[in-house]
């Protein structure tokens, strides 16, 4: 479990990162972006791609936290004698 939380902290965390990186080289978080999306709709729906690839990067970075934090409740319940469960 440790090995798999760390994975997913990891892909997370670069995932993220790459989507912030995309995400201001397109330049969505300016607000001339979002001022002329009515406009440019078409233009701009495309350019939204970032947005959901960081969702699936905080994602995977909140579900390996979980996981770090589950296995380090287990392993100080082992330590002290209070199995989980």
């Amino acid at each position: 479990m440790l090995i798999l939380g760390l994975g997913l902290c990891l892909a997370g965390i670069l995932v993220l990162r790459i989507a912030l990186r995309q995400a201001r080289r397109m330049a969505l978080f300016s607000t001339a972006f979002w001022a002329t999306f009515r406009e440019f709709a078409r233009y701009r729906f495309k350019r939204l791609w970032p947005a959901p690839l960081g969702l699936a990067g905080a994602i995977l970075l909140i579900w390996g936290l979980v996981l770090l934090f589950s296995w380090l409740l287990a392993y100080y319940a082992a330590r002290l004698g209070h199995p989980l469960g």
